[in-house]
């Protein structure tokens, strides 16, 4: 019975893993695999893409890995502590919307990112962010809200100011170079229809996805399962049996036969 129980377990055990691995599988794919530049200048877009098979990822040296970091698009896939170390250029969060009138022309960028759901007439996930290279004071990056990251909304949205290299990444890609904008008195009218910034979740708050809690909890139903079955199959200790090693028919009374009386009364 113990060893029909172990390979009972290891089976289920083995089942769940197996199951959580399939399901891990999209989860996994976390870069971008290419982006598309449109905006003022530009014929057609300007696509920016890897290798088949790779993805761009924090830390790599290739473009597209380059333009996704300045741009701040891990830091919205995985939240404002993302990669520090690996990404000097990352752009960092504007606590007020920019004026209009120090933005300068508008480019939009989007990535393909496997592993988000895609959306309605979409063929994959993306993620759509909006570009200002010449915005005064520096690039300008407004990465709208609403849109969906892994298993949820992105983690955080808004504004963020590049840096230098950003630009400097842009004209490389072909995107048209120009003198930046002078800043603009504080007064200057808005952005108009842009929305606040989103609130970031902190790191600590994201929770594990409902099919890993799924998976893990249905492993543990069976591993329990599979130990209460073997308890209450398991053969009892034989500490109760009688034994008797004497026949029955013996008499074991060492007291003497009392003989018949010679006169009866």
């Amino acid at each position: 019975m113990p060893r029909r129980f172990i390979a009972l377990t290891s089976l289920a055990a083995g089942a769940a893993i197996a199951i959580t691995v399939a399901l891990a599988v999209p989860a996994l794919a976390k870069g971008t695999t290419q982006a598309s530049i449109t905006g003022p200048g530009l014929a057609r877009p300007v696509a920016v893409s890897v290798t088949a098979g790779s993805e761009a990822l924090p830390g790599q040296g290739d473009a597209l890995s380059r333009l996704a970091s300045q741009t701040g698009l891990f830091t919205v896939l995985f939240g404002p502590n993302i990669g520090d170390a690996s990404m000097p250029d990352q752009p960092s969060r504007l606590r007020m919307p920019p004026a209009a009138a120090t933005l300068g022309p508008r480019y939009t960028v989007t990535y393909t990112v496997p592993g988000i759901a895609p959306a309605p007439g979409q063929a994959s996930g993306q993620v759509r962010q909006y570009l200002y290279p010449r915005a005064a004071g520096g690039p300008v990056i407004y990465t709208p809200p609403g849109q969906q990251g892994f298993g949820g909304p992105l983690q955080a949205a808004g504004w963020l100011r590049g840096t230098p290299r950003l630009t400097a990444t842009l004209t490389q890609l072909g995107v048209p170079a120009g003198a930046s904008l002078p800043s603009a008195p504080s007064s200057a009218a808005s952005v108009p229809a842009a929305p606040a910034p989103a609130a970031a979740p902190k790191p600590n708050d994201v929770t594990a996805p409902a099919w890993l809690i799924a998976t893990i909890a249905s492993a543990v139903a069976i591993a329990i399962a599979g130990t209460a079955l073997w308890l209450r199959r398991r053969p009892r200790p034989a500490t109760d049996r009688r034994v008797t090693d004497r026949p029955a028919t013996q008499e074991t009374s060492s007291e003497p036969r009392r003989q018949p009386s010679a006169h009866p009364e």
